[in-house]
């Protein structure tokens, strides 16, 4: 990794005379001037043009003004070509995950019931929606995925190719005015390598020491020049092919240990209420073919069933619940007890989904004159994931117990007499985990259709232009295979014996189809059965873009200073989204289905910007350079209305290699489309009013979930301040520090009706705040007029604050200056998250909230946190043909959760819901390692290797659905690339 001015992709550089000079293809989009940045790759030996400062032209390409990288105020972040190559990566969001300042919070890798295998870019830890996806700085389709709420209003990273990036970007602050709205938390721009001749390939396979994970990855790229030079054409593609990891999580030894954390409500005196440790992964309440949870004699009895196929009770061991939480922690000799006794409660736990993915990219320009030229730039991608949902777990987290009437005949079958006898009039309540069905599989098969076209050109010495339109369209579609058909499910569990032959009680059901079946002690379902209960929930999603915009740039007049610089520019673009989801989805029939419909809804955006840079002094005694960097940006939404942003910044640099900069701004985000249109539903059961003496809610009409028509952008204030240096005694050395402080206001977000109540009644007196805008009472009397209505939808009611630091560090050294060989290079690329504050953690017990900064515990509710130090530090060395690489990323030591207290913790009681039997989660150091050879004449060979993880470090436990530690272990990659 090395740092050295930014590069976004700019049609011109300015040269040392202060005159702009035609260098590459000017990119559309829009843009703010970055400062230097660390690049997140290790280079060869050789500087690239745009890193040798002393003698070459600066390329500035994040910015409708082309200027010098170190005089701009917004520190820039590069993740290179070779860092990718050299990390072996086959994904680019895995490269920008080595960048400290996001949160893998959704990725193939983050493990998790339910992992959709989408790369969404969470910058800051602001959610997904709120970091801005470029490409070649022009917006992509959003993702949608029905069912699944958290890709609404993000682009999945999976449908970028990398064999064409050049390089990806990543601007840490709020560039809402420069860029547009979303741009909150930052903006991540990919940049095509559109200048790229020749042919170039690699193949390679890479997979855990567990032997899965197995995953296959080939690129294929092509450019050429025609017409005289006049004209380029460059194409790539790659196809990537990994087969996941199995549903049950016993191939690593961590996984076997099954840790959990539960809360245990029965639980022995002195016990925390909280529990982190071994064997939690067990259902308490359920078993694979069936608990007795009724209270009586027969509570406790497990059916399994005998070795001649029948079926038979036997003595369920309890967890250290006692049968009353729905995952529990069990002794070894229970389980060892119960696995003897032919039970099986062991809940799945997938790590990784199976994915195959193809992307095929392509930019085609011709120069029209020496003034103009056109360009047509394709993307198609196409992307199937396929992963567990969930495991069916009547009476044990997901759903009631199922019920067995006294008469049903297969409960006969398996019950003494004596037992029969003792059945209750209502019949028995049975916990069941259906592992012998298996769990749902969900497909995901996700494709994107992406073209820009357009002219761009200059005109007079110092002026330039583009104009562009832009057509993208994502489509998904999703297939839940093997759910259950909830009300057909419970139809053939309702069986009796009606003149010897075994039937469905409920005549219409059976009319219906209705076959019987029976899972006590082991599922004995025939096929009919199988088709009548079981089936395929569907659905598809479908977003469109279209997008119009025309930018000029120039340099009308000079100051005392220098030459003033100005870009204004004009976008119009109209976003659609429409799902379609079966029948039974629509009426929550299926154990798991795809959720609601939504016909087509769209919205219009109209935004015109100015950006500028002004020179205010140069050569004086006390500054070398003093500019001022200003955007403003009005943007008008047909659905939530019109709203200004802007940003102020100024960079000073004292002396030659030293800068300070600093940024104010203001900046949005607009409610997307699922956020203003998902339909609402009445919410039951009604929400629990926490005054006393006040008449509980009545109305049922007026308590209702979905989205909200009355969203307007959230607001949110960013100042950074910073310090570059690059000492003139020690010039491979650059350093930066920056500060940054995010507060968001009127936020978007929703829960239920009940958390809409909880935040709004603090302690169970009314606080007034904006939850409570929420709430109509009666009489419009907050103190003692009964509730009549809560909406739990999405609204403007959080806020969100953070603030930290970005460290950079990088030392490039060629050995043959002190006698060596080779060349050295260095990088250190740190985030220090100081706090990290969520208004949706106001609660009776936090009524200030919590800060979660320093939290990374995985399998708790509530919003996730981000450790205070992050670290990845990266070293490459070069000699000849051989080069090898290290990298290390740290992660400073965190809590599980930040809202409960372990026993070492000040605050900690067993008695209280706050307690946690253990809170810490030590520090965690990951080793990485790479090897290379290059051949032939001129190195266009080279052939890999690669080792994740290289000292199979286990992850902090529980470790499900882990947005910062490895879940896969060691990890083995080899592979080959030419270029010619």
């Amino acid at each position: 990794m090395h740092t050295k001015n930014a590069s976004y992709g700019a049609a011109y550089t300015l040269n040392r005379t202060g005159s702009f000079k035609r260098r590459a293809p000017f990119l559309i989009g829009a843009a703010l001037l970055l400062p230097m940045h660390a690049q997140a790759q290790t280079t060869s030996p050789e500087p690239t043009p745009a890193a040798k400062t002393e003698a070459a032209d600066i390329v500035v390409t994040a910015t409708r003004i082309a200027r010098d990288g170190y005089t701009a105020p917004t520190p820039t972040t590069v993740v290179g070509q070779e860092f990718v190559q050299q990390r072996a990566m086959v994904n680019i969001g895995d490269a920008l995950n080595a960048v400290p300042a996001f949160r893998a919070a959704v990725s193939p890798n983050a493990g998790g019931i339910g992992n959709t295998g989408a790369f969404l870019a969470d910058l800051r830890g602001l959610g997904s929606v709120r970091t801005l996806v470029l490409l070649d700085r022009a917006r992509m389709p959003q993702t949608i995925i029905p069912g699944v709420t958290t890709s609404a209003g993000t682009t999945d990273l999976n449908v970028i190719p990398t064999v064409l990036i050049k390089t990806s970007d990543v601007v840490t602050g709020g560039a809402s005015a420069a860029y547009g709205s979303d741009a909150v938390a930052g903006v991540i721009n990919f940049q095509i390598d559109d200048r790229f001749v020749g042919l170039k390939g690699s193949a390679q396979y890479s997979q855990t020491r567990y032997n899965d994970a197995k995953d296959k990855f080939a690129t294929l790229a092509y450019g050429t020049k025609f017409a005289g030079g006049r004209g380029h054409l460059v194409i790539g593609g790659e196809y990537n092919d990994d087969g996941g990891t199995a549903y049950y999580n016993t191939a690593r030894a961590w996984g076997r240990e099954a840790w959990g954390s539960q809360t245990i409500t029965n639980r022995p005196a002195g016990t925390a209420n909280t529990i982190v440790g071994p064997n939690g992964g067990y259902f308490g309440t359920a078993t694979s073919g069936g608990l007795i949870l009724t209270a009586g004699a027969l509570k406790g009895l497990a059916f399994v069933p005998t070795a001649s196929g029948g079926v038979t009770t036997t003595t369920f061991s309890p967890g250290l619940s006692n049968m009353t939480s729905s995952l529990d922690f069990f002794t070894p000799a229970a389980l060892a007890a119960n696995a003897a006794a032919g039970i099986n409660n062991l809940n799945t736990q997938q790590l990784r989904p199976a994915q195959i993915r193809y992307n095929v990219m392509g930019k085609l320009t011709f120069d029209v004159n020496d003034n103009i030229t056109a360009y047509v730039e394709p993307l198609y991608s196409n992307v199937k994931t396929t992963g567990i949902i969930i495991i069916r777990r009547d009476g044990a987290g997901a759903g009631p117990a199922l019920n067995i009437a006294k008469d049903n005949a297969y409960l006969a079958q398996a019950l003494t007499p004596a037992q029969l006898a003792l059945v209750p009039a209502g019949g028995l309540s049975i916990g069941y985990s259906g592992q012998d069905f298996g769990p749902s599989v969900r497909s995901i098969q996700n494709e994107l259709i992406r073209v820009q076209t357009g002219l761009k050109g200059q005109f007079g010495d110092k002026w330039k232009w583009d104009a562009s339109y832009l057509f993208g369209q994502n489509t998904s579609h999703v297939a839940i295979s093997n759910t259950f058909k909830t009300a057909n499910f419970r139809n053939a569990l309702d069986a009796v014996s009606v003149g010897g032959q075994i039937v469905c009680r409920n005549a219409a059901a059976v009319a219906a189809g209705c076959v019987p079946i029976n899972i006590l002690g082991k599922a004995n379902v025939s096929a009919a059965a199988a088709s009548y209960i079981l089936g395929t929930s569907t659905g598809s999603g479908k977003t469109g873009l279209h997008d119009l915009s025309a930018n000029i740039q120039g340099e009308p007049f000079s100051t005392w200073a220098g030459p003033v610089s100005i870009g204004v520019g004009a976008e119009y673009r109209r976003e659609s989204v429409r799902l379609n989801t079966d029948a039974l989805s629509q009426s929550s029939g299926w154990l798991t289905g795809t959720g609601a419909a939504l016909p087509t809804v769209s919205q219009t955006v109209k935004e015109a910007y100015v950006e500028t840079i002004v020179p205010l002094l140069r050569d004086a005694s006390f500054a070398k350079k003093l500019d001022f960097n200003g955007a403003a940006r009005v943007t008008d939404y047909s659905t939530s209305g019109r709203v200004t942003t802007w940003k102020a910044g100024l960079t000073w640099e004292p002396v030659d290699g030293l800068l300070f900069r600093s940024t104010r701004s203001r900046d949005i985000r607009a409610p997307n489309l699922i956020e203003l249109y998902t339909p609402q539903t009445q919410s039951l059961p009604l929400p629990t009013d926490p005054r006393r003496g006040v008449a509980a809610p009545t109305n049922t009409a007026g308590f209702i979930v979905g989205g909200n028509t009355g969203l307007k952008p959230e607001i949110s204030i960013t100042q950074t301040a910073g310090v570059s240096w690059q000492p003139s005694f020690l010039r491979n050395l650059r350093l930066s520090v920056d500060y940054y402080d995010i507060r968001i206001e009127g936020a978007i977000t929703s829960t239920s009706t009940q958390g809409v109540v909880n935040n709004c009644f603090i302690g169970g007196t009314y606080t007034g705040n904006s939850w409570c805008s929420l709430i109509s009472f009666a009489n419009n009397d907050p103190v003692a007029g009964q509730m009549t209505g809560v909406r739990g939808v999405t609204a403007n009611v959080a806020s969100f604050k953070t603030r930290g630091l970005d460290i950079q560090a990088t030392y490039r050294q060629s050995l043959e200056e002190i006698g060596l060989h080779g060349n050295l290079t260095a990088n250190m690329m740190a985030t220090h998250v100081m706090s990290f504050w969520s208004s949706t953690d106001i609660s009776t017990l936090f009524p200030n909230g919590i800060d979660r900064a320093g939290q990374t515990g995985a399998s708790f509710g509530g919003p996730a946190g981000l450790p205070k130090w992050l670290i990845n530090t990266s070293l490459d060395y070069e000699v000849g043909r051989f080069g090898a690489n290290a990298n290390i990323r740290y992660v400073s030591p965190s809590r599980q959760n930040n809202g409960l207290f372990g026993p070492d913790q000040a605050g900690y009681d067993p008695n209280l819901t706050t307690s946690i039997s253990n809170n810490n989660i030590p520090a965690v150091a990951y080793v990485d390692i790479g090897m290379r050879y290059s051949f032939g004449a001129d190195k266009q060979y080279t052939v890999f290797f690669n080792i994740n993880n290289l000292f199979d470090r286990d992850p902090p436990l529980p470790a499900n659905g882990s947005a910062y530690y490895d879940l896969m272990g060691r990890t083995f990659k080899g592979g080959a690339r030419f270029r010619f």
